[in-house]
């Protein structure tokens, strides 16, 4: 009796199973563009860079460089998904949140300063590489930095979860480094006023931008070699092919309109900054990539 219940409620099991995995299989088909369409939201995540990449202006609204760049992509999707009323959230992250929250969709890209690297590759996707800069040092006036050697048994503020992090640690045991984990740049600016810590290390473009802002401007600056060359990007789902088609249209088409370059005079060759684009630069704009480094 029980083995023929048992049989008559298998062709039921099945189809249950079936339509769990046809459910999960058209989720993972939507992805991020069926999400969006469904909420009418694109959700922004970005770390907050000020001055630079991303950032609330003091009206608060959210601008920079990659935040152009980004509603740019806004635009294109509002097109692709006939939603002309889509609207934007924007969210400030911290560093190690990027990757987790993109997994669970919680955000649908994130657009702030990301390096390209070979390992966040097996995690997310990126888009052509829109900056490119490398790890230097933020430090009073008295410090000088020079390469490895001169971090010698330095004090040394890193945000976590970045390329920044994982450079120090290379060299951390040979140089007798003191590592100091922060959660976000402005906290590892703090440490470097206060003289906590002998430096602050980061993409060198975020560091002109956070002394900007520092009510001690006048007696910090940037110091040292690059340690790294950074290709910056915006991080996408992995394996979103429609999501990434809308992205990377509409970054190639803001290189080869000359738009692109625009942005980056708007932001950083300013009065503030000066940062003239450099060959590096020029060259992503003359031939799209998207290359990580290792």
């Amino acid at each position: 009796m029980r083995a023929s219940v048992f049989q008559k409620s298998l062709p039921v099991l099945v189809v249950l199973a079936l339509l769990c995995t046809l459910g999960h299989a058209q989720g993972a088909r939507d992805g991020a563009l069926a999400r969006i369409a469904r909420s009418g939201t694109v959700h922004v995540g970005y770390i907050p860079t000020p001055g630079t990449f991303a950032f609330r202006d003091a009206a608060g609204n959210t601008v920079g460089y990659s935040i152009a760049v980004c509603n740019k992509v806004v635009e294109a999707l509002r097109k692709q998904l006939g939603r002309p009323d889509l609207r934007v959230a924007f969210r400030p992250l911290e560093a190690a949140q990027r990757i987790p929250l993109l997994a669970a969709g919680s955000i649908d890209i994130e657009c702030g300063g990301n390096t390209n690297t070979v390992g966040r590759q097996k995690e997310v996707d990126f888009s052509y590489t829109l900056f490119t800069t490398g790890v230097r040092f933020l430090a009073r006036q008295s410090v000088q930095l020079d390469g490895v050697p001169s971090l010698w048994r330095r004090r040394i503020a890193v945000s976590r979860g970045t390329t920044a992090q994982e450079t120090l640690q290379r060299v951390e045991r040979e140089q007798e480094i003191v590592v100091t984990l922060v959660a976000t740049d402005a906290e590892g600016v703090r440490l470097v006023e206060q003289g906590q810590v002998d430096a602050f290390a980061q993409d060198d473009v975020l560091l002109y931008g956070l002394i900007a802002s520092s009510p001690l401007r006048g007696e910090l600056h940037v110091t040292g070699r690059h340690l790294t060359v950074e290709p910056y990007a915006f991080m996408l789902p992995k394996d979103d092919l429609p999501l990434r088609e809308v992205v990377d249209r509409t970054v190639l088409g803001l290189m080869h309109s000359g738009e692109l370059a625009a942005l980056y005079r708007q932001w950083f060759d300013t009065a503030t900054l000066r940062i003239p684009m450099s060959a590096h630069m020029r060259e992503n704009i003359r031939y799209p990539n998207k290359y990580g480094i290792p």
